[in-house]
């Protein structure tokens, strides 16, 4: 039993080992058959190394590739921010292994814009205090302020018995057998009122929910901006596409990446403005106003060779097509949301 038990200890130990190696190169590829010469398959591309070694070594190995972005990071970051517009002539210009993909890099700086955002607004009162949508409409009249009203009405020739403070108009005409205008001119049947009135009604109860719950509102907002917010890439590279349309070497996947890459530096910049405000005060956005207008400025001109006072121009159409299309977007989040809740 102890023999058993010490080659049993042996062989915990030997997993534990990264004495072993487990390169397959000089070997058929497991996946394709093709004969691999280094660590890699020239044919598939598959890893020649296998799964069956110590569990440090996978363990050192996953680590290596979860880092492999942050290499391509540390060689994406300093371009993008620092450089403008010279990661897209680079990538354009067919370097794209050493730097991240312009779609990746965008999810990921939204995904931090983003988290950084709602988490900092999660923790505003609004977000959860209800909503007295009417104010004070809802307190009782005192005595003395009944009896002025009262005083007032009488002045102006307008009656003060008491239904005239509980029965609103359409009540009153009912009452007295009348007919509103409105209800004569409509035919009978009509499936009008009934209609803006359900419409009204399913409104009123949103709006309703949201008072008393703003986190509702807060959480479709959350689902509903990262979404819309897509749109603004496309809208920007159509933008791009028309102010060189006459360049026929640029197509649109050269102003595709151009676009990406202008929101990532956006996201990137906003968040790190929003953190840094959360300490120095708001004041830090006026440096991220006037930083933005030249970091677009100098993108123009490191992608494309645009001159100072083209590149100025062009910044100031994009700049309006954005102000445009993001006054649209706010608005559609605002609706959509609501109408989700």
């Amino acid at each position: 039993m102890s023999s058993e038990l010490e080659t049993l200890g042996a062989a915990s130990v030997g997993s534990l080992s990264t004495t072993r190696t487990a390169d397959l190169s000089g070997q058929p590829c497991r996946n394709c058959g093709e004969m691999v010469e280094q660590r890699h398959c020239p044919r598939c591309g598959q890893l020649a190394a296998s799964v069956h070694r110590p569990c440090i070594s996978l363990l050192f190995e996953s680590i290596n590739d979860a880092m492999a972005l942050d290499g391509r990071i540390s060689r994406t970051l300093p371009l993008l921010l620092f450089r403008p517009g010279v990661l897209t002539r680079r990538y354009n210009e067919g370097k794209r292994a050493r730097y991240v993909p312009p779609f990746r890099l965008f999810l990921l700086s939204s995904l931090i814009f983003y988290f950084i955002v709602f988490a900092l607004l999660d923790g505003q009162s609004w977000t959860s205090d209800p909503i007295n949508i009417n104010g004070d409409a809802q307190r009782e009249l005192t005595d003395e302020e009944m009896a002025e009203l009262e005083k007032q009405l009488n002045e102006a020739g307008i009656g003060t018995s008491g239904s005239f403070f509980k029965l609103d108009s359409g009540e009153e005409n009912a009452s007295a057998g009348l007919e509103s205008p409105e209800a004569a001119s409509a035919p009978e049947g009509s499936p009008t009122d009934a209609d803006s009135e359900e419409e009204t009604s399913e409104i009123e109860e949103r709006l309703r929910r949201i008072a008393d719950n703003p986190k509702l509102l807060f959480m479709a907002i959350q689902d509903w901006a990262p979404r819309l917010s897509l749109l603004l890439v496309p809208l920007t590279m159509l933008t791009l596409a028309l102010m060189y349309f006459w360049k026929r070497r640029l197509y649109t996947y050269n102003h595709a990446i151009h676009a990406f890459h202008l929101h990532t530096w956006m996201y990137l910049a906003g968040a790190l403005t929003v953190l840094v405000s959360q300490v120095t005060g708001p004041g830090v956005w006026a440096v991220f106003v006037i930083i933005m207008p030249i970091y677009v400025i100098l993108s123009l001109r490191g992608a494309y060779g645009t001159g100072f006072i083209m590149g100025f121009l062009r910044m100031c159409l994009l700049f309006t097509v954005w102000s445009v299309g993001l006054t649209l977007l706010t608005a559609f989040t605002f609706i959509a949301s609501v109408f989700s809740v």
